[in-house]
Order: C-alpha cells, then sequence, then structure tokens
C-alpha cells in the first residue's frame, strides 16, 4: 500500500503573529531618534496620524508600552530602549542585504558558476580566473571540471551560468563564442621510431596503442572520428582521468597519446618522452564558451565573460576581419580554426 508522507508544516515566526513590519519598524525608531511623533512623521514624509497609529497598533498586538507619551514628547519606555538596540543590527544587516543586491544588479557582487572540460583547466583558465577575482574580490568563482558533454548539460540545467567547451562538441540550443584556440600535440616515448622526427602525422600513430582520455571525452570522440574518416579503429590501451597520468603511462612505454599542447608543461622535461606537432589542420582545436542565453545572464557571469573572451577576441579579430556567427564543428569535419565570433544561438 502507497504511504501518502505527510507534508511539513510552514515555519511560523514569532514576528510575524505580532505584525511586525519592516514600515512600522522604521518609524517606530524614527520616532524614537526624534523624540517627537510630529518631527519622526515629517521626516518619513508621512501623515502624523498614520505613523502614530502603526505605534499604537504595534504596542497593542504586542501587549508592551514602548514610549511615554508626555506634552513636549514621546521617550522610550525601558522596553521602548530594549526593542530599539535590537534594531540598530537589523537596519545594519538590511542596509548589507540592500548593498549586495544592488552589487548583484551591477555585478560587483555575487556568484559566478563554471563548469570547464580538461583542457581548459589545464590551460590558462586558472590564471585568468585568479586575475579575474583580483579585479572583482567581491565576486565568488566556483569551478568545477567535467567533460564538454557533461559541461554542456550543466550549462543547460542551470547547474552553471558559463561552460568551457571543445569546439566539436555539439552545443545544441547553448549560445556559444570562441574564447581560446588549443593546439593538439603527440606525446612518444623517448625511443619511439618517429622521435627524430621534426613532426608527426595522425595516420603515423593511427595504427599505435593509444593512452586516451576518459570514453566519453570529446578528445577521445575527435580522434576516432579522424581514424574512421582513414578506415582505421584506433587501439585503446587505457583510458586516463588527468593529463599527468597521460604522460606517466607514454613515458613507461604503454603507448602512445595526443593532448593539447597547453597540458605539457615543465615536469615534461623529466620524463622520458619527446613531444610532436601534429601537421593534420584540425590538431588547431576551437575551444569554446557557451551560456544559456547572453542576455539574460546576471550581471557577475556577464563581466566573466567578457574577461574570459573580449581581449583574444579583439586581437583575432581584427587580424581575420571576422565577426560571422559560429557553426557547430561535427568532429568528421573539423578543419581550420575558425576567427573569434559573435554570440549567436548554435
Amino acid at each position: 500500500m502507497l504511504v501518502k508522507k505527510a507534508s511539513t508544516p510552514a515555519k511560523r515566526h514569532p514576528w510575524g503573529s505580532l505584525g511586525l513590519d519592516l514600515v512600522t519598524l522604521r518609524l517606530f525608531a524614527a520616532t524614537a531618534e526624534e523624540g517627537s511623533l510630529a518631527r519622526a512623521a515629517d521626516r518619513e514624509a508621512i501623515a502624523l496620524s498614520a505613523i502614530s497609529r502603526r505605534i499604537s497598533a504595534l504596542e497593542a498586538r504586542s501587549g508592551v508600552q514602548l514610549f511615554d507619551r508626555r506634552d513636549r514628547g514621546m521617550s522610550l519606555t525601558p522596553a521602548g530602549e530594549f526593542l530599539f538596540h535590537r534594531l540598530e543590527g537589523v537596519f545594519d544587516l538590511l542596509d548589507q542585504v540592500a548593498l549586495d543586491l544592488e552589487g548583484a544588479r551591477r555585478g560587483t557582487r555575487g556568484i559566478v558558476r563554471i563548469h570547464a572540460h580538461m583542457s581548459a583547466t589545464a590551460g590558462g583558465l586558472a590564471r585568468k580566473l585568479a586575475s579575474f577575482m583580483a579585479a572583482h574580490p567581491g565576486l565568488d568563482v566556483r569551478v568545477e571540471e567535467h567533460t564538454s558533454t557533461e559541461v554542456v548539460h550543466a550549462v543547460s540545467t542551470n547547474t552553471a551560468e558559463i561552460g568551457l567547451i571543445s569546439g566539436t562538441v555539439d552545443p545544441g540550443e547553448l549560445e556559444v563564442i570562441r574564447w581560446c584556440s588549443d593546439r593538439l600535440v603527440a606525446i612518444l616515448p623517448a625511443n619511439d621510431p618517429l622521435a627524430s622526427k621534426a613532426q608527426v602525422r595522425f595516420e603515423d600513430i593511427a595504427d599505435r596503442c593509444l593512452i586516451a582520455m576518459q570514453k566519453d571525452s570529446s578528445l577521445l570522440s575527435l580522434y576516432r572520428n579522424q581514424a574512421r574518416l582513414m578506415g582505421k579503429q584506433i587501439i585503446e590501451r587505457a583510458h586516463a582521468s588527468s593529463f599527468e597520468s597521460v604522460r606517466l603511462m607514454v613515458a613507461a612505454g604503454l603507448g602512445v597519446s595526443i593532448i593539447p599542447a597547453s597540458a605539457i608543461d615543465e615536469m615534461t622535461e623529466t620524463l622520458p618522452i619527446v613531444v610532436k606537432p601534429l601537421t593534420e589542420t584540425w590538431a588547431n582545436r576551437p575551444l569554446m564558451l557557451c551560456v544559456r542565453s547572453l542576455k539574460h545572464l546576471p550581471a557577475a557571469a556577464k563581466l566573466m565573460v567578457r574577461w574570459l573572451t573580449e581581449p583574444a577576441a579583439a586581437g583575432a579579430s581584427a587580424a581575420a576581419g571576422d565577426r560571422g556567427p559560429h557553426r557547430f564543428l561535427p568532429t568528421a569535419h573539423v578543419g581550420a580554426t575558425p576567427p573569434p565570433r559573435a554570440l549567436t544561438r548554435a
């Protein structure tokens, strides 16, 4: 038998039963500060009779006399003094709330949630985020690393405001803009026969055992599709969850790999591996920033989008002279990296 779970009753606040409201409390504080209903009414631009009714109603609901009424003005009772000092903290908190809301509107306060694929986090993203937070200390940035497909889902479901993905992944209905490019390189054991070459072609290593990324990664999908175009199927010896693991397995002689040049750091020099550029045009891969709607982004997220895209876009567009719409690049037909694109519906 299906048992219906009892709903949790709404929490009742004691102040609600007293009919407390911010307008009445503000008028109470004004009267306490001015010591006169007339001066408080003038200061708050409200009728004298209205402010008198509100304070009388507050005393009636609470059952506590808050003012001593005299011919020469109003003075607080001990209970009124207690309430007045309590309200100082309440009004300070409300002032902070107002500042926070104004900051959220202007983009100077708030949280920006970013989901990024590994190629982005392994590249220059960390430095960009650090400089952004230094320039906007009132903003909190939260970053999570996922595959490009997972990032698209997160942005589509509003789990993140901004996504950073491979340009070879279909962004669906998201709006996209190129934020940087990513050069793919082959890494080989130091004693590999191809180690003496200045550069290698994908077909030179397509028959070799590949140390690949996760099975659902955009990089692996790209390699599978390029091998399929040549009528081949790559041999996936291992699937790693980090570029560091890939480098270590290649150094141990388990196979070869293809990773972004941004994932090659100074630690690589201590490993018995060599790094060779790929000759194929698809190896110069666009990396995209995606959002649900640029127009409806929170102000803080819009600041982040401009921070990540504008400097690179400005320089590249001046050289390319192209601000046309971005089109999704299927993995089987990726050509040379397109110039930066204006944000548009993909």
